[in-house]
């Protein structure tokens, strides 16, 4: 496990990205000084002020300095694949290694467990108690509802919800707005203007030509919707209160997800309907993914994929600038595509779905081993499944 000093995190940093990474932390490093000053300057207020610094950095990564301070300095958090990385991993404040495909590893060095485990209980109840969390979620909400939307109308709306729901000045909402790290990290300005985006968008020029496309208005949210959206971060959830998503919520919980990895596959599938103007089969691997999809009839199959395919066409899309596919008759999803993608599925039910149960894993003895098979060849245990889907899921 490689351990890097605050020191030489912060010299790998040229003078501007010293000076980025000292306004996103509620500091600020003169242009004058040179490069070594100003990595012991901003070395000396990380270590100096850990409650003002942490208070700027946003939920998630907070939460994260928590969760690393219980698990212990030097000890590796095993995590899933996040569609984006936190603050805290880009910037080396703590660090990670993804040489697993199956995890994501992240520990704190003994140095910043030492810096940040006094404060960052109370640092969380703090932001909290002030509300900042709760703006940081209506307005991470509102920028996963629309994808990219433009900064004076993203203020518009925050403008809005913050008269009805807090009732500030609004000089006290743009103080509140400019300092938030969401306006620091996620404002864009380009050819295409000045504008926030989504840290879930993956392609942003991708997604703003898409807009040049499409004529419609922004839709319009209740504030419960943005909040929704917002929370829970990186694994956000839209539409959870529709009809459509509470039927997706309740055919998860069907076919065996429960707990983080039922949050993950309602996420994974919001995101997958963000990208549904063509075939896509990928729309529909939470299905084939489920712990209990082995004892699944083509009967159930065609309904569980048309479950999935109609909260895909309600859910507010990103290139029709928060409309969904359903209501505009644009870019809906290809209701035939997860026939490209089906696995081999037991012709006959197997009972009712709550007593579905997949078949056990194979035992490895000490000093045997299995024959090599390839992804996409039939298990070796006769289910009819693709290795890949069927007993190579649990030896991945």
């Amino acid at each position: 496990m490689e351990e890097r000093s605050l020191s030489t995190v912060l010299s790998s940093y040229d003078k501007p990205e010293l000076q980025d990474l000292a306004n996103i932390l509620g500091s600020s490093l003169s242009t004058h000084l040179r490069k070594s000053q100003m990595v012991s300057e901003l070395q000396s207020y990380i270590r100096s002020y850990p409650q003002q610094w942490m208070s700027h950095l946003m939920e998630r990564d907070v939460k994260l300095l928590r969760d690393l301070v219980r698990n212990g300095p030097e000890k590796v958090l095993y995590q899933d694949f996040a569609d984006y990385p936190s603050l805290l991993e880009v910037t080396g404040l703590v660090q990670y290694d993804d040489s697993d495909d199956n995890y994501h590893k992240v520990w704190i060095s003994r140095e910043m467990f030492d810096i940040v485990s006094p404060q960052v209980d109370s640092v969380i109840h703090s932001l909290e108690r002030n509300g900042q969390f709760k703006l940081e979620r209506v307005a991470l909400g509102y920028l996963n509802l629309y994808g990219v939307i433009p900064t004076e109308t993203f203020v518009d709306i925050m403008m809005d919800w913050f008269k009805e729901n807090v009732g500030g000045s609004n000089r006290h909402l743009s103080k509140l707005l400019s300092t938030t790290p969401i306006v620091k990290l996620y404002r864009y300005s380009d050819k295409w203007g000045d504008y926030l985006c989504s840290p879930c968008v993956p392609d942003i020029d991708e997604l703003m030509t898409q807009l040049q496309d499409f004529n419609g208005e922004y839709a319009v949210f209740h504030d419960m919707d943005a909040m929704q959206a917002g929370a829970g971060a990186p694994y956000f959830t839209v539409g959870l209160k529709t009809i459509e998503g509470m039927r997706l919520e309740q055919m998860f919980r069907r076919i065996g997800y429960e707990g983080f990895d039922l949050v993950k596959a309602i996420h994974d599938t919001w995101m997958e309907s963000q990208f549904t103007s063509g075939p896509r089969p990928e729309l529909y691997d939470s299905v084939f993914d489920s712990p209990l999809y082995g004892t699944l009839d083509s009967a159930a199959l065609e309904s569980f994929f048309g479950i999935v395919s109609d909260y895909a066409d309600s859910v507010p899309k990103w290139c029709l600038k928060g409309n969904s596919a359903k209501s505009t008759g644009k870019c809906l999803c290809d209701r035939n595509a997860w026939r490209q993608d089906m696995p081999a599925a037991p012709s006959e039910p197997q009972g009712d779905y709550p007593h579905w149960s997949m078949p056990e894993p194979p035992v490895r003895a000490h000093g045997f081993t299995i024959p090599h098979v390839a992804p996409n060849d039939p298990c070796p245990c006769g289910s009819g499944l693709r290795y890949c889907r069927c007993h190579g899921k649990y030896l991945n």
